[in-house]
């Protein structure tokens, strides 16, 4: 009974430390903010391609919290590229059953925590214009790109 016990309790602490937590993220710069799906999209950005990984550049990328664009993770992939203007709000959406994040090649642009399935949360692009690629932390070979333009 005692060995269940601990088995139980040391399952129930892997449990929580993969939950992750609510920052954002690992030293990058950019602010991201983890939602677990419930509730409506108030965003005013676009729905992306037909294929449903989110490829399209949106509506209103001009100042303040208006969404950009959305990144969806399905199938152990990010989709095509995603195009929006500097510093816009970008939506990431986790509809795989891996967790994933969205981290930027270079380091520091950009780096979500890990989200599970159904979680999404918001970034703000890099404020510079170019091209930012980016990988899954837990699946390098997972690939996609950011391109930032005005």
């Amino acid at each position: 009974m005692r060995r269940l016990l601990a088995v139980l309790f040391a399952l129930s602490l892997m449990v929580t430390g993969c939950g992750g937590s609510d920052d954002a993220g690992s030293g990058g710069s950019a602010d991201a903010t983890v939602d677990s799906g419930s509730g409506s999209d108030t965003g005013s950005g676009g729905s992306g391609g037909d294929d449903g990984y989110g490829g399209g550049s949106g509506g209103d990328t001009g100042g303040g919290d208006a969404e950009a664009g959305t990144i969806t993770i399905a199938d152990f992939a990010y989709g095509e590229p995603l195009t929006v203007a500097p510093e816009a709000l970008i939506r990431v959406v986790n509809e795989d059953s891996a967790s994933h994040d969205v981290d930027a090649q270079d380091g520091t642009s950009f780096n979500t925590d890990l989200l599970g399935q159904g979680e999404e949360l918001t970034f703000n692009a890099p404020a510079e214009e170019g091209t930012y690629d980016f990988t899954c932390s837990e699946h390098p070979q997972m690939s996609g790109q950011l391109i930032v333009s005005a």
